[in-house]
């Protein structure tokens, strides 16, 4: 199972951790983790590392 963990572009934060699955949903990306946890942050995927299982986000 490959899973990522979700950063702020700007303060490097973490926005969640064993993201499952993200969605774009206009200026919205909605993130889900392995427990079904759901975030939705404004802003656009900045940045995709499948290799780190890294997603960049520039929040809005």
């Amino acid at each position: 199972m490959c899973l990522a963990n979700a950063y702020d572009m700007e303060s490097k934060k973490i926005l969640m951790e064993n993201t499952k699955t993200i969605e774009v949903e206009g200026d919205t990306v909605v993130l889900t983790d392995l427990f079904g946890g759901v975030k939705r942050i404004k802003g656009v995927i900045a940045n995709i590392d499948l290799e780190d299982n890294r997603v960049i986000i520039k929040v809005a």
